[in-house]
């Protein structure tokens, strides 16, 4: 009998800390939830090679303000994800997904926008 309720405390632990984590309401923490579960660091973090297929973002809040001139860094971040082709980082394809911007809603944008812009 002790070793049934030790199984069904293990399984709920597992069940608990598998869990999706809610919502996050203030922006950057949001933003790093939507990078995390669209995919983002799949293509813009190193894989198990070591190799990336996207541009590293682990400085783009300093350095997307020098990408074009006359865009500032948030409003760079933001045609980067609604329209990825605008603009192609030398060395890498232009393979965002073309339909990232649509599927967020404003403010799930705008959150993505505040965690990219946090990485300095």
């Amino acid at each position: 009998m002790g070793r049934v309720v030790l199984a069904c405390i293990a399984l709920a632990l597992v069940f608990v800390s598998c869990a999706p984590e809610p919502p996050a309401t203030e922006p950057v923490a949001r933003g790093r939830q939507l990078y995390h579960s669209l995919g983002c660091a799949n293509c813009h973090e190193p894989n198990l090679f070591g190799q990336r297929l996207g541009p590293p973002l682990d400085h783009i809040g300093t350095v997307a303000a020098t990408r074009r001139s006359g865009l500032s860094a948030p409003d760079y971040i933001r045609q980067s994800i609604i329209d990825p082709g605008a603009f192609v980082v030398p060395g890498y394809q232009d393979s965002m997904p073309r339909d990232l911007g649509r599927d967020l809603s404003p403010t799930d944008l705008d959150a993505l926008v505040a965690y990219l812009l946090s990485l300095k």
